[in-house]
């Protein structure tokens, strides 16, 4: 599914920790050429398409003059909103969250290919 927006519902996970990033199996995310950032989104729309995938959502597209763009990526997972654990949800779910805080400055946790 590919959408835009920030629309849908939340739903109550535990907060993420450092120690549940690893869900490979292999070692720590660093180990593996893996990048956990955290990516402070303005209030708004942010401008970006995210699509669900077997690993959990992710960063489809960057719009062009997205106040996100240079900051997160296409192929970028989305792990947390908010400290919000966000790895077994759907796009439409994740954009939802984020959409019910656009009035706020959001924290979105990712974790990047290096």
């Amino acid at each position: 599914d590919k959408l835009d927006g920030e629309e849908s519902q939340t739903t109550g996970s535990p907060p993420l920790s450092p120690s549940s990033l690893d869900t490979d199996g292999l070692g720590s995310p660093i180990q593996c050429g893996i990048v956990c950032r955290d990516i402070m989104a303005p209030p708004g729309k942010l401008s970006i398409m995210i699509h669900s995938t077997k690993d959990g959502p992710a960063i489809h597209s960057v719009k062009p003059g997205s106040v996100l763009r240079g900051k997160i990526f296409a192929g970028d997972l989305i792990v947390a909103v908010n400290d919000t654990d966000t790895r077994s949800w759907s796009a439409e779910d994740v954009l939802g969250l984020m959409s019910s805080g656009n009035h706020a400055e959001r924290k979105l946790t990712v974790l990047h290919a290096s």
